[in-house]
């Protein structure tokens, strides 16, 4: 209980100092129990593990998608080709980030309701902003790590799902790696579960936008739907979060990601994003972390190749500075809002789940013509497409995963979205390396519970 004990009493003041005693479990039972008992500790508490989800989702794991999907650049070569020696231990936050998050919202999961003494819808609520953040981390574990698991294969070994608190270092909680088709639904009923209890709206404009919703699990359920081929629910799922009402698609694709160098410092959640991490929590990321520092100073630029898919005068285009730098991410102060979920996603998704259960459709084309068209505020759009113009379903499709590329570029998806399609993410990257290594020392210290994906086994 060291590690965590710690960090939660410096956090909340419960106690001056850390000290061995901490170690023993009678001590660490009592401070859970103090911690969770009010409601203004247990919000601070989820309040960090919802930071602890940015670090783990939208920091390395968010850059992954791009620099390894043939829109953005890195030095880092292992990535592209999938070079990745299991052993190396510069990769093993990729894995740990996410369970150190799904660790924490287990606390509130199974541990609330035994020492809450606040109302039990605000405990139920709660945990359910809990499951919101376990699902969105075993997702961002899954398709970085499951064998085929955005290509059908449920039957192949996907994570190991962690539904219960690990309270120290406990052989006998290591689990094995479930299959992907039991991960799937784990996460969709951890969601399914989250919309029962969560509020449709929050008062407070920064909450409606950074802490979970029925909307926010919906949209990520209508993902995880897309990711594992269940095209109907995905429809489903994204159908009742356009059908709330409650999320607009922004008139401008540049008023959406205002110029952070120039005018005031505060930067309100727009009514686009269904989630996302507000620039207060992004302030108290670490400097290697902040999207400012890796997207606005350069670190990692827009690919010359990435660049032409663009059409001249689209104004997403534009926005790249003159293909050096992506002002998505430009505070001076490094604080940004950094997106996670947000309609145009949704809108895309519902496009591709609809054209693949019902091929050339008329909802498909309107929907990807609203976002495609969003982006020529100041010039005529070039083309409005009209269910005419597709000859087959795959070519709609193809359009569609066009504009997802385009629309959502630098958000983490272009890698997951080609290798759904069996494509490879860029030219060097080989399909028996589209899952990455599982750290050796995790396989090392499961004494081979969990098992290296095929790739890498020599």
């Amino acid at each position: 209980m060291r590690r965590f004990t710690c960090y939660i009493t410096g956090l909340l003041l419960i106690c001056t100092a850390c000290n061995k005693q901490l170690d023993l479990k009678p001590e660490g039972t009592l401070i859970e129990a103090d911690l969770l008992k009010n409601r203004q500790t247990a919000e601070s508490f989820l309040a960090d593990t919802y930071l602890r989800m940015m670090s783990a989702c939208a920091s390395n794991a968010y850059l992954l998608g791009d620099i390894t999907g043939d829109v953005a650049s890195t030095a880092d070569q292992a990535l592209i080709k999938g070079d990745i020696d299991p052993r190396d231990r510069n990769y093993d936050r990729l894995w740990s980030e996410p369970y150190t998050t799904i660790n924490q919202a287990n606390v509130v999961i199974t541990k609330l309701a035994l020492y809450a003494d606040f109302d039990k819808n605000i405990q139920q609520q709660l945990i359910g902003e809990a499951k919101f953040i376990r699902a969105f981390c075993h997702l961002t574990l899954l398709q970085m790590y499951g064998d085929g698991a955005l290509q059908g294969s449920m039957q192949q070994q996907g994570i190991p799902l962690m539904l219960a608190s690990f309270d120290g270092y406990d052989g006998s909680q290591n689990k094995a790696r479930s299959t992907n088709g039991e991960v799937y639904t784990q996460i969709l009923q951890d969601l399914e579960e989250a919309i029962a209890v969560l509020p449709e709206k929050r008062a407070n404009p920064v909450d409606q936008g950074g802490r979970a919703t029925k909307g926010a699990a919906a949209a990520l359920a209508a993902r995880v739907c897309l990711y594992a081929r269940n095209y109907p629910k995905a429809a489903a799922y994204a159908s009742r979060v356009l059908n709330s009402n409650v999320y607009t698609l922004s008139p401008s694709f540049i008023a959406l990601w205002p110029d952070h160098t120039v005018g005031g410092t505060k930067y309100p959640i727009g009514a686009e994003f269904i989630f996302a991490f507000p620039e207060s929590f992004n302030a108290t990321s670490n400097y290697g972390h902040n999207h400012g520092i890796v997207y606005a100073l350069g670190y990692y630029k827009p690919l010359p190749g990435f660049l032409t898919t663009y059409e001249a005068k689209d104004e997403r285009l534009l926005y790249t500075k003159n293909g050096t730098v992506v002002p998505k991410f430009t505070d001076p102060n490094i604080r940004d809002n950094v997106s996670m979920l947000r309609l145009a996603e949704v809108m895309l998704t519902l496009a591709e789940a609809q054209a693949q259960t019902a091929g050339v459709n008329p909802v498909s084309v309107e929907l990807l013509n609203k976002v495609y068209s969003r982006a020529w505020t100041e010039n005529p759009v070039p083309h409005v497409y009209t269910v005419a113009d597709f000859t087959d379903k795959q070519q709609l499709i193809d359009r569609i995963l066009l504009e997802r590329k385009r629309e959502l570029a630098f958000e983490g998806f272009a890698r997951f979205d080609a290798i759904r399609y069996g494509r490879q993410p860029n030219p060097q990257l080989p399909p028996a390396r589209f899952a990455l290594p599982v750290p050796q020392h995790e396989i090392d210290i499961t004494a081979g519970l969990i098992k290296q994906n095929p790739g890498y086994i020599k």
